[in-house]
């Protein structure tokens, strides 16, 4: 959750310096954007046994309203692995509960100081499970508002190997060795942009370069999806764009056992 911690700190840092030097911030009534929220999912196992269960937590005050729906996760084979990981998600949601309370606070005072009027801030956290075959996967989203124009989305994903010996995979952890996997795909994500973009010239995406070693990925029937944040290769508007690498394209590169994981049924 290191990403959303940043973001969190970032937002909420930079709501602070506004109220204290940007008075226009809070000159003009204005709603908060709306997240596109994933919905949360009924209590159920996946392939693998593995159970969600979602914990609910919810504060509404005048400076800032929030709420939270995380998972609790059960029925791992790795069950020091599972208490910590969920030990970590309550923990992450509870601290930015309380750093959105605290800054909301902040705010309404500095407003109510200078005659401003004050913009409540708000926090939004939900998950989604993902279909990954025999490995566990899901995402956090966390919409963060604190004032200003629109606020901010940040998307956490995750992908567990459920052994006995648990391990959350990145996107190296997936291809065999000796593979350029990043090369690879970022070839194939490029060849997408272009083949999106030739009808009418425009590419939204001209900040793509290259995919990162920590790149965010999931699973989507049967491919495997590529997600970027927002502002990191093209403008807001663009929102968080995803490209979708097709099983055969990838299937082939996979470890063994991997590859097992995600397609033997």
């Amino acid at each position: 959750m290191s990403s959303f911690k940043s973001l969190a700190s970032s937002l909420l840092g930079t709501a602070v310096l506004l109220t204290a030097v940007a008075a226009p911030v809070f000159a003009a009534p204005a709603s908060p954007a709306p997240s596109t929220k994933p919905a949360v999912q009924a209590p159920k196992p996946q392939a693998n046994g593995v159970v969600f269960t979602p914990k609910t937590i919810t504060v509404d005050t005048k400076e800032f309203q929030g709420k939270v729906s995380i998972p609790v996760i059960s029925g791992m084979k790795d069950k020091a692995f599972e208490a910590k990981l969920n030990a970590t998600l309550l923990k992450e949601a509870q601290t930015g509960l309380a750093e959105g309370q605290k800054a909301g606070k902040e705010d309404a005072a500095e407003a109510k100081k200078h005659g401003w009027e004050p913009r409540p801030h708000s926090l939004d956290i939900s998950y989604e499970v993902h279909n990954a075959g025999k490995l566990v996967s899901f995402s956090v989203q966390t919409y963060i508002y604190t004032g200003g124009a629109h606020g901010m989305t940040d998307v956490t994903y995750y992908t567990i190997d459920n052994q006995a010996k648990a391990k959350q995979l990145k996107l190296a952890d997936l291809f065999q060795s000796g593979y350029d996997y990043r090369t690879i795909l970022t070839q194939i994500i490029a060849q997408q942009i272009k083949e999106k973009t030739q009808t009418d010239g425009f590419n939204p995406y001209d900040g793509f370069e290259s995919i990162r070693e920590d790149q965010g990925f999931s699973f989507k029937d049967g491919n495997l999806m590529i997600h970027f944040g927002q502002y990191e290769i093209a403008a807001y508007a663009a929102g968080m764009p995803e490209f979708a690498i097709p099983a055969h394209r990838y299937q082939g590169l996979l470890k063994p056992e991997i590859r097992e994981a995600l397609f033997k049924k």
